[in-house]
């Protein structure tokens, strides 16, 4: 794939009338580089600006003029009339762009303060080595000897600490910003059952007391899926009034139950469903063994989801198909959330029930039962798929189709199959950035910073979701645990780690 920024230099080009752009190389490797550049993106809404990680490419294709290792001393801006600004002077030349900064670019002209930022931005330049390190960007390209050699770990957190607190306005507009998305999206939602597809697929949104906490806090909603005649992940214990309420007005037809992998909030009501119901229940041969019994979960998520009770006989292993009321489903094997996971998909109507296979193209706060490596080799296996509507197990559908009406916040425009890439190459971004840091005897901490950059919108985007969610957990679900994922070393179901730490301490292993 080829790099979109330079696409982007490349269109304008070509387009002799297109809006001229200034065109901004910064050092990709430092995080105060990275949290200026973000402070940049937002305040550029028209567009006037390309941010540029300096590479060799970068700079053949901005102006042959640059020089690699001038770009990395100093930030270079390339104006539409090509004239090249360095340090300090492209500062000012970029805070003129925008309303909101145009003050602070002129008075950064004006003697003495040009002078003064002359002179604090060339000492910051004489120490570029020392102030980062060598975690990506720039030092791919040149000199990574050096930076390697010369950088310290007290260096990186200054700096990682520094882009911080410059990013820190962004990361609490976010938070508000999705704060009352969430709470919009849960209101949406509440009570609210999608009858789609003539029918064929139901989508039933669960709540409860205490469960209502995680789609308001985190905006993970709870839900059940009906699909010709197959009702998936029927909610926790504490999701069952919910449920029952909606199996009173929308009497969905139910001929089979079937849990997609054994997390609390997907089989707390298998058994009572199908008491209910008459219908039988399917599982995995993994799932099967995991719910009988159900290990102890940690306090926090059994108060809040509730604790499934243990899978009760009867119930059917599932195969490779599984028979519906007009057709049959495929059943796939998909780790990587959880060992057991599976997805089953509809040939004919090109429509993949996902469960928890893909949550959206970005997270980053799974629990210690993840296999970041597994799930990298499952999503390859469902590209390979002809997919038009994809079905997350909470609720959210991926689909171009006109058949799906819209619904905001759940309905979301965009091919699957691109979605799904987009996830992949996230995931093997960070398999680079985690096998690099632990190649270089990092510590994770280390490692967990270096995979969420300030450069990268969804890192600050999310911070306040992702340490909400680390401090509310305490700490099962958290960014360190998305590095644990890809250093996963046993072959069994549940590492010994996952199940000290699921159980408290007190699960006696078999």
């Amino acid at each position: 794939m080829g790099n979109p920024h330079l696409a982007e230099i490349a269109t304008r080009t070509d387009n002799e009338h297109a809006l001229p752009a200034y065109r901004v190389l910064y050092d990709g490797q430092c995080e105060i580089c990275q949290a200026c550049v973000a402070w940049l993106k937002t305040l550029d809404y028209k567009g006037n600006t390309i941010c540029l990680p300096i590479d060799t490419s970068a700079l053949s294709a901005c102006d042959s003029r640059l020089r690699m290792d001038e770009c990395l001393q100093q930030l270079h801006v390339v104006t539409p009339e090509g004239e090249i600004r360095v340090g300090w002077d492209a500062v000012t030349c970029l805070a003129r762009l925008f309303p909101s900064t145009r003050f602070v670019g002129r008075l950064g002209e004006w003697f003495p303060f040009r002078q003064a930022g002359r002179l604090c931005y060339r000492l910051v330049a004489a120490n570029r080595y020392s102030l980062s390190k060598c975690r990506g960007g720039a030092c791919h390209a040149a000199k990574p000897d050096a930076v390697r050699r010369q950088a310290k770990l007290s260096a990186f957190w200054s700096c990682y600490t520094l882009g911080f607190f410059i990013r820190l306005p962004l990361v609490l507009w976010a938070a508000v910003s999705a704060a009352v998305h969430r709470v919009k999206l849960f209101a949406q939602t509440y009570h609210k059952c999608l009858h789609l597809l003539n029918g064929k697929l139901t989508v039933l949104f669960l709540n409860g007391a205490l469960p209502n906490t995680v789609p308001l806090l985190f905006g993970e909603l709870f839900t059940a899926i009906v699909y010709d005649g197959v009702a998936f992940d029927p909610g926790s214990p504490k999701m069952r009034r919910s449920l029952a309420a909606h199996l009173r007005h929308a009497k969905p037809r139910i001929t089979k139950i079937v849990a997609t992998h054994a997390h609390e909030e997907h089989v707390g009501n298998l058994n009572w469903l199908s008491e209910l119901t008459g219908a039988p229940v399917w599982v995995s041969a993994m799932t099967a063994q995991f719910l009988t019994p159900f290990k102890k979960l940690p306090w926090v998520r059994a108060t809040i989801i509730g604790q499934p009770p243990n899978l009760r006989p009867p119930y059917h292993v599932l195969s490779e198909t599984l028979d519906t009321e007009s057709g049959h489903l495929q059943v796939l094997a998909t780790p990587g959330h959880c060992d057991d996971h599976i997805v089953l998909f509809d040939l004919k109507e090109k429509l993949l029930l996902a469960g928890d296979a893909f949550m959206g193209s970005y997270f980053a706060t799974p629990n210690p039962d993840v296999d970041s490596l597994q799930w990298l080799t499952s999503l390859e296996r469902l590209m390979e798929l002809d997919i038009e509507i994809l079905v997350e197990g909470h609720g959210h559908i991926h689909t171009l189709r006109t058949d799906i009406p819209d619904f905001p916040g759940v309905v979301i425009r965009e091919d699957p199959k691109v979605a799904i890439m987009q996830k992949l190459e996230y995931l093997r971004w960070l398999r680079e950035q985690i096998e690099a840091g632990f190649q270089e005897q990092l510590p994770v901490r280390v490692i967990e910073a270096s995979c969420f950059p300030w450069g990268k919108r969804t890192s600050w985007e999310s911070c306040a979701t992702d340490e909400c969610i680390r401090v509310l957990s305490l700490g099962h679900f958290s960014r360190t645990e998305l590095v644990r994922s890809f250093v996963r070393t046993s072959s069994e179901p549940l590492p010994t780690v996952y199940e000290v730490r699921i159980s408290g301490g007190n699960q006696q292993r078999p």
